[in-house]
């Protein structure tokens, strides 16, 4: 399966372990934004922010799995969640999961197409069953 995850630019180690864990159960990563390098701000990167725009919108739309890692801010990965909430009301794809600590900061993390998971072993236990 392919999975996208999501998060604040700052929590790229913690994702880089997300991915570390996937990968070891065979699955791949639909687009690995940690390869991009940081283009804040981004007014004064318009061809770059264009260009990484599109890569993940797209890595959202064609990921198997959508995890969201929470955290107290951030902003581009709730735009990342709203991608896949639309892709999977119009596809029925990806299966979406939040994990984290601030598992209630935002009401859409409780859209009947959401679900919430403590960890990545946990979204990980539930596909493979």
């Amino acid at each position: 399966m392919k999975f996208y995850v999501a998060a604040k630019w700052e929590l790229k180690e913690q994702v880089g372990e997300i991915y570390r864990t996937i990968t070891e159960k065979g699955h791949e990563i639909s687009e690995d934004w940690l390869k991009h390098k940081s283009i804040k701000p981004y007014d004064e990167n318009q061809e770059i922010s264009r260009k990484y725009s599109v890569l993940d919108v797209n890595g959202v739309r064609s990921s198997d799995v959508f995890v969201l890692l929470t955290d107290e801010d951030g902003i581009g990965m709730y735009v990342e969640l709203g991608v896949a909430i639309m892709s999977y009301i119009a596809r029925r794809k990806p299966r979406i999961y939040v994990i984290g600590k601030n598992l209630g900061r935002s009401m859409f993390f409780f859209h009947p197409a959401v679900k919430i998971r403590k960890t990545i072993e946990d979204v990980l236990e539930e596909i493979e069953n």
